[in-house]
This record gives C-alpha cells, structure tokens and sequence, in this order.
C-alpha cells in the first residue's frame, strides 16, 4: 500500500511537470542537494488534497512510515509530502514519536522543508507538550545539521510567538546561534526575534539592541526589526560596535 501510494504520486508530480526529472534548484538554495520537480505551489497543494484520503486511509503508524520514506526519496515535493502528511497526523502525535520525527529530520535538504516542518508540525506539538519538545529543540539547537539548528528556531514564529510564552526560551536558543556561520540558520534567528518582537516587544528590542553592540550579522538584526517603524529601526542601527 506505502510503495504504491509512493509511485503514485510520483507519477502525479511528473504528469503536472511535463515528465521531466527533478534537478538542483539554485534559485533559492544554494546547494545542489535540493532537488526539485519546479512543480507549482498550487498545484501540489491540489495533488495534497486529491491524495489526503489515502493518506488518512492508513493507521497512524503507516502514515508516519509514508512520511519517511517520502522524505528519504531527497526530493523536494516529496518531502514536501511527507511533512504534509505529519501535519495531516499532528493531532495523533506524542511525545513518544520525537524519535522518529528526529530522524526524519536528517532527510530534510531544504529550508523550506524545515520552515514547513518547523510551524504546522513542531509548533502545535510545542504548544501542547512544552517541556518535551523544548528538550528536543534544545538538542537539535547544538546538532551539526543546519536544518537542525535552523529548526530550533523557526518553532518560535507564527502561533507560537503570538501566544507570548516562549519568549526566554526564544531568546536563549537564538542567543546560541546567533554567530553561527550558515546563513540559514542566521535569517531563521532573525525571523524568530521578528515575530516576538511583536508579542513581546519590550524584552526583544533590548535584546536586538544588545546583538549590535555586539556585532553580530547584520542578517540577523535587519530581519529582526523589519517590523519597526522608520524611527524604531534608525535607533537600532545607530548603535555601534562596542
């Protein structure tokens, strides 16, 4: 059942792509290992939606078992189905599935796959199982994988920077990333503190503010304070090396 779910929606993608084979994608990847069928936006959202009865058609189990395999396939629509299909089983996830979703983590070669995972999968998960999951991201914080460390981070925008209860654990995780040397993982920080900058304003511009005077990338700090108004954002870029 998997296998045949799996060549299915392969032939899918290359029917809607004209058959051609997926190839590095160097628009907005800079490496090689990001292979792409180009296939639209909306139409993987509507072969999502053809395929989501079969997906729900499996018991939990096999859906995750779907999931990995997709992503192991190190294609881009592929893994891009496979996270659709965790976000499909968040509501059925536990703690005692991290595991797997760890491993499952090593087959990401995109950030968008991790941006996708990171606010439909780990957000609501954070939501729901907070200190279990901050143990997992505390891990995946330090991990050698950039998809990893990037992870970590990205959890803490959207829904999750709204509710205004993760702002210490923001800041921390992000504090420890913010010399890292990918430039993923750098606009990932900067996306964070963006999106709490809105909840918790105060507490993050003084952290923002912190991070210039001690020259950390400017890729960090200019998306932390895309929000700001023209007064707000001067005021920050004055500061100065200290």
């Amino acid at each position: 059942m998997i296998e045949t779910i799996i060549t299915e929606l392969r032939r899918a993608i290359e029917k809607l792509t004209g058959c051609r084979k997926p190839k590095p994608e160097r628009r907005f990847h800079k490496h090689d290992e990001f292979l792409s069928y180009s296939l639209k936006a909306p139409d993987f959202h509507r072969l999502m939606k053809e395929f989501t009865p079969r997906f729900l058609g499996l018991g939990l189990s096999d859906r995750l078992n779907l999931a990995a395999k997709l992503l192991n396939k190190h294609v881009g629509e592929m893994g891009h189905a496979g996270i659709f299909i965790l976000i499909l089983s968040v509501e059925q996830l536990r703690p005692r599935h991290f595991r797997r979703l760890d491993v499952m983590v090593e087959d990401f070669r995109s950030w968008s796959h991790v941006d996708y995972f990171g606010i439909e999968v780990m957000g609501p998960l954070l939501l729901r199982y907070r200190d279990e999951t901050l143990a997992l991201l505390e891990g995946w914080n330090c991990s050698p994988n950039r998809f990893k460390r990037r992870a970590s981070v990205v959890v803490f925008t959207r829904d999750v920077a709204k509710s205004a209860r993760f702002t210490e654990d923001a800041i921390r995780l992000c504090d420890n990333l913010i010399w890292d040397n990918e430039d993923i993982v750098r606009k990932g920080v900067g996306w964070a503190l963006k999106d709490n900058m809105r909840s918790s304003p105060e507490q993050i511009l003084v952290y923002v503010k912190n991070l210039r005077r001690r020259g950390v990338s400017s890729t960090i700090t200019l998306y932390a304070i895309r929000d700001l108004n023209p007064a707000q954002r001067k005021e920050v870029l004055a500061i100065k090396r200290e």
